[in-house]
């Protein structure tokens, strides 16, 4: 691996001193390849070595932060990537490039539109897991109010095991407004077979990069996304809905009986 020594550091908490800041950013400079790890000086004049993340390109901007001490990798930025406006946002999902997938749930369908443009990646793998027929009795294990539901745990081993965690894709400014779609993760690409649907605005997401946005339901479905079951939060979040571990353990037949009012997602295919 090439060792590349990285002086230019800029800081990106306004307001804070360079030592004891909790996070910083710098610029990938020209040049930097797979392979190549950078030398850095942290706000606590703590050296780094940093590996060049796979999805960062030249000009991208590399964040880091501080937690327990320990310094991490947080997400990339490609610089231009402001915060896009709703009028923006509609554009985008009508443009030429957009993928239209189609749900079947126990409710009605819920047709969403996907922008590779914001998440190739995401978008990449979602239309695998519809192709492969993954959803299938899918249960929507996680519901929030005003918030998110949740699903994509199953018990069948062939389909949980069956996707690798899939690289981030760098942030470019999409919002997260009423409708919108997202893998779930537990950190820097964690991305597996995880979907959220977002049930109102969540201006606090959307600033790391394994947060990316992959699309949006389409407003002649938000009315059938507002009569799914709702079942609360989960018991790791101290909610009182359906444990993911024993869902993926006992699959539908724990929800049948714990849980019977959950909906499900019962197919997806590709829609004109």
């Amino acid at each position: 691996a090439e060792l590349k020594e990285h002086a230019a550091l800029a800081w990106c908490c306004a307001g804070h001193a360079m030592t004891g800041s909790n996070e910083f950013f710098f610029t990938v400079p020209e040049g930097s390849d797979k392979g190549t790890v950078f030398r850095l000086t942290a706000p606590d004049q703590k050296v780094l070595q940093l590996p060049l993340p796979r999805e960062a390109l030249p000009g991208d901007q590399i964040f880091l932060e501080k937690k327990d001490g320990n310094w991490s990798f947080k997400h990339v930025l490609r610089p231009g990537a402001t915060v896009k406006t709703p009028e923006m946002v509609d554009q985008d999902l009508h443009g030429p490039d957009v993928i239209k997938v189609r749900f079947e749930t126990t409710k009605g369908p819920l047709i969403l539109r996907l922008v590779p443009h914001w998440s190739p990646n995401g978008v990449r793998r979602l239309l695998e897991m519809v192709d492969d027929g993954f959803f299938k009795d899918v249960c929507i294990y996680r519901g929030i109010p005003k918030f998110l539901m949740q699903f994509g745990v199953v018990k069948d081993e062939k389909r949980k095991c069956g996707y690798d965690p899939i690289m981030d894709d760098p942030l470019c400014g999409v919002p997260y407004l009423e409708g919108m779609v997202g893998f779930a993760a537990s950190g820097p690409n964690t991305r597996t077979q995880q979907l959220c649907l977002f049930l109102g605005a969540a201006p606090f997401l959307g600033k790391n990069s394994m947060e990316t946005p992959l699309g949006r339901v389409c407003s002649e479905s938000l009315s059938t996304l507002g009569k799914i079951f709702l079942p609360g939060d989960i018991p790791q979040c101290g909610g009182v809905g359906p444990d993911p571990m024993t869902l993926a353990d006992l699959g539908n037949a724990y929800i049948s009986k714990s849980f019977p009012k959950c909906d499900f997602i019962t197919g997806a295919s590709r829609a004109p």
